[in-house]
Formats: structure tokens, C-alpha cells, sequence
């Protein structure tokens, strides 16, 4: 009796254990499903089944591109922290896949995704452009880093536009010092932007104003020299004039840094800015000089 007693609890205690695991299921039926789900932009769902693949059959011959197929999910459906978070999980567990162009790519946009006005904070471009470098460097023939090479050159004018911006901002309350500094800034790490180009034609007008002819003439020049296409470069050579011929064996740029930095001591380049937020909407410390 005791005997019949204890086997009956014995498999009561396998029912019940057998009640609360999750059902399996064939893992060609939860790849059509998760397939079937992200074609139709279901993405939600297609995590769900994605992930019960991987938590069932992780050793399922789709795995890998199961992984890779959240991040992409996240990506479409825009929750960019999630698709970084997982494409940087895929990264890490997959270092030499065939797909880490595409990975490094995304990432970057991801990033982009996030950017902002000029006028804002502009980590998301700089993590953005760190991607896209990493893709061309380790992978420059790939069919992605031509895509990236583009992005490269977003990215840079977003950040120098940027600079160009509180640049403008210190011009606006006189601190041509501080205005100076980024203007170097901006001319060391982004000669080629628009940004550089806009900034150079201010200076020229600022230059201009303060009698300084030799600042003027520079800013002109190297307008001309690296941005000869360019309308603003093309109405610096006409009103340079003849002046342009006798810069031809120097790079004006350097010129123009180098006349920047001879500057920094005179006494009317000493003002300190005023403490305002550089962006008006927003209150706080004054943006560093350098």
C-alpha cells in the first residue's frame, strides 16, 4: 500500500514538471515564423521568435543569423539602443563573420539615427563616425565601406557645423580670441567641410572690419586654395585679385594658422567671454575656450 502510495506521487511530481516547462518547439517552425514576422515588418514578433530559437535550439544550423536578425529587428523598427546593445552582442560572439561589415555599418547608423541639431551635444556623431572608420579600415573592399565613406563625410561636416556654430557665437559677443581657437580647431580637423569654408569667409569679413589686412588676405587665399569649386571659394580668388598669385607657393592655411596663433597675445584678443550658454535654451557654463 505504501508502495502504491509513493509511485503514485512520484509521477504526479513528473506531471507537474512536465506542466511547467515551456513546450518545445521544432525549430524549423519558429524560424518560418520569425522569418514570415520580419518580412512583414512584424518585428516585435519576430524578436519573440527569434529569441525562442535561440533559447530552445541554440545550436540550430540558423542561429547565427538569428542573432544578427534581432539586432536588424531593433534596427527597422527604430529602438536604436536595442539594436546596438545587439549588434554589438553579434559582434563580440561572432569576430570573424562574414556579416561584420554590414554590422559595423549599422552601428553607425544607429548611432546617426540619434543625432541631433548642431547646436546639441554631438557624441551620437562622433560614435557614428567611429564606426564608419572602423568599416573602412578593416574592411575597405567591401561594397558597405563605400557606403560608409559617405557617411564619413556627413558625419565631419556635422561636427565641424558644430564648431562653425559656437565659433559664430563667440564672434557675436567679441571674444575673437576663443573665436580664434575654434577656428583653429576647425582648420586642423576639418579643412575640407563647408563648415571650414564658411567660417574662413566670416574671418575674412571680421579681419576686414578690424583693419588686420594680413588675416584678411589669408583667409581669402586658403578659402580659394582648398575650396576652389565652391561659390564662396570662387568669389574669394575674384577678390583676391592679383594678391592670390603671389601665395601660390605657400599653403595659406598653414599661413593663416600660424598668423592665428602670433595673435593670441595681443591685448585686444583678451576679452573674456561673458557667461552665457552658447545655446540659448539652455542654461549652464559657458562652452571651454581650449
Amino acid at each position: 500500500m505504501r508502495r502504491r502510495r509513493l509511485g503514485a506521487l512520484a509521477v504526479a511530481l513528473v506531471a507537474l514538471g512536465c506542466a511547467g516547462k515551456k513546450p518545445i518547439i521544432p525549430p524549423d517552425k519558429l524560424w518560418g515564423e520569425a522569418e514570415e514576422a520580419f518580412n512583414i515588418d512584424a518585428y516585435e514578433l519576430a524578436v519573440d521568435r527569434y529569441k525562442k530559437l535561440l533559447d530552445q535550439h541554440p545550436f540550430d544550423q540558423h542561429a547565427e543569423e538569428a542573432e544578427l536578425k534581432i539586432a536588424l529587428s531593433y534596427y527597422k523598427a527604430q529602438r536604436w539602443a536595442e539594436a546596438i546593445a545587439a549588434f554589438g552582442d553579434f559582434e563580440r560572439m561572432h569576430p570573424t563573420s562574414a556579416e561584420l561589415p554590414a554590422v559595423e555599418y549599422h552601428l553607425g547608423m544607429a548611432y546617426l539615427a540619434q543625432a541631433s541639431t548642431s547646436d546639441r551635444d554631438q557624441q551620437s556623431h562622433a560614435n557614428a563616425l567611429t564606426y564608419f572608420r572602423n568599416l573602412i579600415d578593416r574592411f575597405p573592399q567591401s561594397p558597405w565601406a563605400e557606403r560608409a565613406r559617405l557617411r564619413v563625410r556627413e558625419c565631419r561636416e556635422a561636427l565641424a557645423k558644430h564648431e562653425a556654430d559656437v565659433t559664430a557665437y563667440y564672434l557675436k559677443i567679441g571674444n575673437i580670441k576663443a573665436a580664434e581657437a575654434r577656428l583653429q580647431g576647425i582648420l586642423t580637423d576639418y579643412p575640407e567641410t563647408d563648415a571650414a569654408a564658411e567660417c574662413l569667409y566670416r574671418f575674412a569679413q571680421v579681419y576686414a572690419a578690424r583693419n588686420e589686412a594680413e588675416g584678411a588676405t589669408l583667409a581669402l587665399a586658403a578659402l580659394a586654395r582648398h575650396h576652389p569649386e565652391g561659390p564662396l571659394g570662387r568669389e574669394a580668388k575674384e577678390r583676391l585679385g592679383a594678391a592670390a598669385a603671389s601665395l601660390d607657393g605657400d599653403d595659406p592655411m598653414k599661413l593663416l594658422l600660424t598668423h592665428i596663433e602670433r595673435m593670441r597675445t595681443e591685448a585686444d584678443r583678451q576679452k573674456l567671454p561673458n557667461t552665457v550658454s552658447a545655446y540659448p535654451d539652455i542654461g549652464g557654463a559657458t562652452p571651454p575656450t581650449r
